[in-house]
């Protein structure tokens, strides 16, 4: 088990952040502990060309807050590296994700430390954003808001591992879950935002992962955060290129859910098994499209079985060490 000094971590990951530092910053000196609540804060540049490191530095300094900001660099592109990254350096019991444009409520850190404290089979949690942005939003913005992470992630509080997956955006998970996760050998196929490419599904994949290994996932409602849209990402060509990124995320998720699928059905996982289950799987989730066949077509037999062969080993790994201790 890992050794934490405090209560909390935020892992803040940059990528050119310099010009959105600012309010994020502050919104996280501003936030309402209670006297015996200690935390740290990471900040994880990721292969940035300008000066995040710095600017983060001379911003956190006029606040002339007691409590150091530490800067750890991740050569390699991809926001799932930064967020491996992150948890490998956390020292804190509880581990928050924030982006560099995620403006936390006051309370938000408090909330969630309160809330993974009591609720020990939630291994993500994710709460509610309101956008904000220097220009007025377009007509089409509210229909497709869930792909900014913004609005509610359920009607109410509550589980929602059926729906699969909580944002990146305000993430929070156990340092020693994940970190055991990792440490059992999930790696992620997916590498989520690299600069200016808009690869997406790499928070997705997480949560699949404790899915895989009995965690819930949960909306809380009172975890409250505003998300600032900068006006260029506010463009009908930007948000092509976002859907663009989840859709290509659609076929390492689907391969996740074929096998917590296979869980349900109790069966030997040898290759003809998943073969013959995953058409079942697509009949009965009704996917059994030609869309899907060809995003499939991307991986042969062999490939998927290797990779979902890995996936349920390392599962077995995680629920094996979990069960030493």
């Amino acid at each position: 088990m890992k050794f934490t000094n405090y209560d909390i971590t935020v892992v803040l990951c940059c990528y050119n952040s310099s010009s959105r530092l600012q309010p994020t910053l502050e919104h996280l000196f501003k936030q309402k502990l209670n006297l015996d609540v200690s935390w740290e804060l990471l900040l994880i540049d990721n292969n940035s060309n300008d000066n995040t490191a710095e600017i983060a530095k001379e911003i956190w300094g006029g606040f002339n807050s007691k409590m150091d900001l530490r800067i750890i660099n991740e050569p390699k592109p991809g926001l799932s590296n930064a967020r491996k990254k992150g948890v490998n350096s956390s020292k804190g019991e509880t581990l928050i994700f924030c982006d560099d444009d995620n403006w936390l409520d006051e309370n938000y850190l408090q909330i969630a430390l309160d809330f993974m404290r009591e609720n020990p089979n939630v291994g993500v949690l994710g709460g509610k954003s309101h956008a904000v942005s220097s220009i007025n939003f377009p007509d089409w913005y509210t229909t497709y808001q869930a792909s900014y992470a913004v609005g509610v992630q359920s009607i109410e509080s509550g589980k929602i591992n059926s729906r699969g997956y909580v944002w990146g955006s305000g993430m929070v998970v156990r340092t020693k879950e994940i970190l055991s996760l990792y440490n059992s050998g999930f790696t992620s196929l997916l590498t989520g935002r690299k600069g200016a490419n808009l690869n997406a599904g790499d928070d997705s994949e997480i949560c699949k992962w404790f899915l895989l290994v009995e965690k819930d996932l949960f909306f809380n409602e009172q975890l409250k955060f505003k998300h600032y849209i900068e006006p260029f990402r506010l463009t009908v060509e930007y948000y092509k290129k976002l859907s663009k990124g989840f859709q290509l995320s659609g076929s390492i998720l689907t391969q996740y859910d074929f096998i917590l699928f296979l869980f349900k059905k109790r069966k030997k996982k040898n290759i003809l098994n998943i073969i013959s289950l995953f058409g079942v799987y697509l009949f009965e989730r009704n996917l059994f499209k030609i869309k899907v066949l060809l995003e499939f077509l991307n991986l042969t037999p062999f490939t998927f079985h290797k990779q979902t062969k890995k996936i349920l080993k390392s599962r077995a790994s995680f629920i094996n060490n979990r069960n030493a201790i």
